[in-house]
C-alpha cells in the first residue's frame, strides 16, 4: 500500500463551493473528488505522452 501523505491546500473559496457540490453529486469525499480528478489528469497526460512516444511521470505509477 502506498503511503499517503496529508497536506493543506490553499483553496479560494468559490473553488471550495464547488468542491463542496461536486464531490456528493460523485459520491465522494472532498479529498476522494480531488484524488479522483488529480488521477484524470495524470492520465490525460499519460496517454498525450504516449502519442508522442515520451513516458510522463504518472506512466511510472
Amino acid at each position: 500500500m502506498t503511503q499517503q501523505i496529508h497536506f493543506k491546500i490553499p483553496m479560494p473559496d468559490d473553488v471550495r463551493q464547488w468542491l463542496d457540490r461536486a464531490a456528493p453529486r460523485a459520491e465522494r469525499s472532498r479529498g476522494a473528488h480531488v484524488i479522483f480528478l488529480l488521477r484524470q489528469e495524470m492520465e490525460k497526460e499519460k496517454a498525450s505522452d504516449t502519442a508522442l512516444g515520451k513516458q510522463s511521470d504518472a506512466s511510472q505509477q
